[in-house]
């Protein structure tokens, strides 16, 4: 692999068969974006798009943005060098026929979530529970109404982040000659880091999500890698026993220093989700006890070492659903080209969300040991959520949730419609001059501040949020609860089209 640098923007190259393709990346993403600022990455990378002639694939993600041509490398260079200066000097004129045709509804695929409900999403869910509205904590939230960013906050954000030190340049042969890069000076940026909570001994919650989740907090490296493989591995083993229609996505993502959120979110199937929902939060905390308890196989961690760095080609079973598909040669070429952008990651970042190929070459030095060691000393961080209305009972953790009190504010009563009371509820909303506040069955009472609040509107459904809390209330079917769109702050009733 080849290393120089035009108009100080670092540059990476190999050679490689095929199309000549760049990747323009840098290193900002969702989880540097403001709560009230959100989607403003995605906005930004459509507008540059639109405004070139030939346009490029774009993808604002979790923790970067990057720009990929591929053709002719004349043509190429004309257009990373059009698209640099775009950055530089951008004209903003047209921002609002780009919010316009902007679709809202793509933002989860462009931020690789792994979701068919994002805002639902088990592991959106616990990414909000444990780190509140900073960071990948934000990931829950739909994003603001593109039309009311304004051109001078696109503009800073622009100055702020695509910078030549914050970008990094990949191509799959020499770069081009005549490719400038005119990017505005700028440093590596330094991204925020979420607030480390302190681990209170294993616990679950309820919230509004489609399937069980659990996380721990833990140290990104190769232990890491094998923990996450292994777990899933088992507990995909276990469901399909257990007769639960489910499948389950691995999450490593990192949240400040070398510190990672790592673990699962589930995806359930068929029409007894309420019960292997039970089912399957067992089999999550089971199998994460067991591997703090007992060391794995080493013929276990040397499948998953040997499956990670296998090509598409060699595993006959990937190969044929990737042929069906028709993506087979694009799978392979993602493959080739894996260790250039592994590159490109370890420039940008300390900790990527991805394992590159230094931690798994790492990981096939580590041992059972290793892994049991890991998963114990990041036991007592561990966090499940599981849907409204599930009841767990699991050894060693405890039931957790949102501060409630007991004492109901002055404001406004809204009751539930017939339909909801027909469903079995018998809560109530109080609408008061700074804060909502929901009064359960029981008498508690959770109180949703204006400052704090999220109001989503999506299917049919409202659910009022708590972006301190990182939980969701299905508020439908109270009578007047239109009238919250009046008092939350503009920017924080979202609609949400996943």
């Amino acid at each position: 692999m080849r290393r120089e640098e035009i108009d100080t923007v670092r540059v990476l190259w190999q050679e490689m068969p095929g199309e000549f393709t760049a990747t323009l990346a840098f290193a900002v993403g969702a989880r540097d974006e403001d709560v009230d600022q959100l989607g403003i990455t995605h906005l930004v990378t459509r507008h540059l798009l639109l405004s070139l002639l030939a346009e490029p694939d774009g993808t604002a993600g979790l923790l970067e943005t990057a720009f990929t041509l591929s053709g002719e490398p004349t043509r190429v260079a004309e257009d990373l060098t059009d698209l640099a200066a775009l950055v530089a000097a951008p004209d903003l004129g047209g921002l609002v026929l780009t919010a316009q045709q902007l679709d809202a509804a793509d933002r989860a695929i462009t931020l690789d979530l792994d979701v068919d409900d994002a805002v639902r999403d088990p592991w959106a869910s616990l990414l909000a529970r444990r780190l509140g509205p900073t960071g990948p904590g934000l990931l829950r939230w739909p994003a603001v109404d593109a039309h009311r960013f304004t051109a001078d906050e696109v503009r800073a954000h622009l100055a702020r982040w695509f910078t030549a030190g914050n970008a990094v340049l990949t191509c799959t042969g020499p770069p081009p000659a005549g490719l400038r890069l005119p990017l505005p000076a700028g440093p590596r940026a330094a991204h925020a880091t979420s607030p480390a909570g302190s681990p209170t001994g294993p616990a679950w919650y309820a919230d509004e999500v489609v399937a069980p989740g659990i996380a721990v907090t833990a140290t990104a490296g190769p232990q890491a890698f094998l923990l996450l493989r292994v777990l899933g591995i088992r507990v995909d083993a276990l469901l399909e026993r257990a007769g639960v229609k489910a499948w389950s996505t691995e999450w490593s993502t990192p949240v400040g220093g070398d510190r990672l959120e790592l673990g699962l979110s589930l995806h359930l199937r068929g029409r007894n989700r309420q019960r292997d929902s039970g089912v399957a939060a067992r089999i999550l905390w089971q199998e994460l006890l067991r591997l703090a308890a007992e060391e794995p196989a080493p013929a276990e961690l040397a499948a998953v070492v040997t499956r990670h760095t296998r090509s598409p080609a060699e595993d006959p079973r990937l190969r044929a659903g990737l042929q069906r598909l028709g993506v087979l040669a694009a799978a392979e070429q993602a493959h080739a080209q894996a260790p250039l952008a592994d590159a490109a990651h370890r420039e940008l970042f300390a900790v990527y969300d991805e394992f590159g190929e230094s931690q798994v070459a790492a990981a096939a030095r580590l041992g059972p040991a290793d892994v049991r060691a890991a998963a114990a000393s990041w036991l007592s961080s561990a966090l499940l959520v599981v849907p409204v209305g599930v009841d767990i009972a699991l050894d060693g953790v405890t039931r957790t949730g949102c501060p409630v009190g007991s004492f109901t504010p002055q404001g406004e009563l809204l009751r539930p419609s017939l339909a909801r009371r027909l469903r079995g509820a018998k809560d109530s909303l109080v609408l008061g001059d700074d804060a909502c506040h929901h009064v359960a069955a029981d008498g508690t009472v959770h109180s949703f501040p204006m400052g704090d609040v999220m109001l989503v509107q999506r299917r049919g459904e409202t659910l009022l949020g708590n972006i301190r809390h990182g939980c969701l209330v299905d508020v439908s079917g109270f009578t007047g609860v239109d009238k919250l769109v009046t008092r939350v702050p503009p920017r924080r009733h979202r609609i949400a089209h996943d």
